[in-house]
C-alpha cells in the first residue's frame, strides 16, 4: 500500500486527507493543529494519521456551541425596530 494509493480507513475512520476535506481546511493545517494540539484527536494506524469521525463531528459541534455562547444579542425584541438617528 503507497500513499498515492492509500486504501481503506477502519470503518468510523478517515484519513488525514478525508478529515481535511470533511472540516474544509488543508492537510497541513491539520498537521499544524495536531502539533498545537488543537483541533480534532488523531491518531495513528498503519504509519498514517487518521481521524473518527465522530471526533470530526465533535469538533465542529464545538465551534457551533462556542460561537453560540459568546454570540451577541443584537435585538433582544424583533417586535420593536430599532430607530436609526438621521
Amino acid at each position: 500500500m503507497t500513499s498515492a494509493s492509500p486504501g481503506r480507513a477502519p470503518a468510523g475512520f478517515m484519513w488525514i486527507e478525508g478529515a481535511a476535506d470533511a472540516l474544509g481546511v488543508k492537510v497541513c493545517t491539520l498537521h499544524k493543529w495536531r502539533q498545537r494540539k488543537a483541533g480534532p484527536l488523531a491518531v495513528r494506524h498503519a504509519g498514517r494519521l487518521m481521524y473518527a469521525e465522530t471526533d470530526i463531528v465533535g469538533y465542529l459541534q464545538s465551534l457551533v456551541d462556542e460561537a453560540k455562547s459568546s454570540a451577541v444579542v443584537r435585538n433582544p425584541r424583533p417586535d420593536v425596530r430599532l430607530s436609526t438617528a438621521a
